[in-house]
């Protein structure tokens, strides 16, 4: 029995082996810092969020959305505010005050809104539930300082009961909003 010793074969094998050795020496790379505004996992793995306290100078803001029905009966786009907080942006108050003057038109005259406030799902129930209330009762006191009776504006809080934004095609800006809702009031289809 003779045995063949083909030179590329082992060469191939060589600097397989090389490769191989030098994959499992190498050191592990160093752990990253976590974003500092993220929160870690404590000992048990579980997520606890303390949220900072903004300064006197700064400045957040919340989410609008327009329902459907009052976008489409006013003709108002559906706007979205920005980030965590009870302020919407300057440029959504003229949304705000388009919404009151169509509320106040004839033919919306006596027609009532729902705004409900929702959070994102990072706080607490409590918490989220606290904040949204608080972004829906703003934007009433923008509306009623607009000039909308205040007796036909009800506000609630959803909280982050029914937020997505952990899902893929979502953020978690879109769950920091208020939407604006017409209560009562029916309309054709495509009208």
């Amino acid at each position: 029995m003779s045995s063949t010793f083909n030179l590329p074969r082992v060469s191939l094998g060589a600097l397989l082996l090389s490769l191989l050795c030098a994959c499992a020496a190498a050191p592990p790379p160093e752990p990253t810092q976590p974003e500092p505004r993220l929160p870690s996992p404590g000992e048990d793995g579980v997520y606890k969020v303390e949220w900072p306290e903004p300064g006197e100078a700064a400045v957040r803001y919340i989410r609008l959305t327009l329902g459907p029905d009052i976008a489409e009966v006013c003709r108002l786009p559906r706007t979205n505010f920005a980030f965590d907080s009870a302020e919407p942006l300057p440029q959504e108050h003229l949304e705000l005050r388009a919404v009151v003057d169509c509320l106040l038109s004839s033919n919306l005259k006596d027609a009532r809104i729902e705004l409900i406030g929702r959070a994102d799902p990072r706080g607490t129930a409590e918490y989220n539930q606290d904040l949204a209330l608080r972004r829906a009762v703003r934007v009433k006191e923008i509306l009623v300082k607009e000039g909308l009776p205040a007796d036909r504006i009800a506000a609630r809080s959803k909280g982050a009961s029914e937020a997505v934004g952990h899902q893929p095609m979502y953020s978690y800006g879109y769950d920091r909003r208020v939407d604006v809702v017409l209560v009562g009031v029916a309309h054709a289809p495509g009208r």
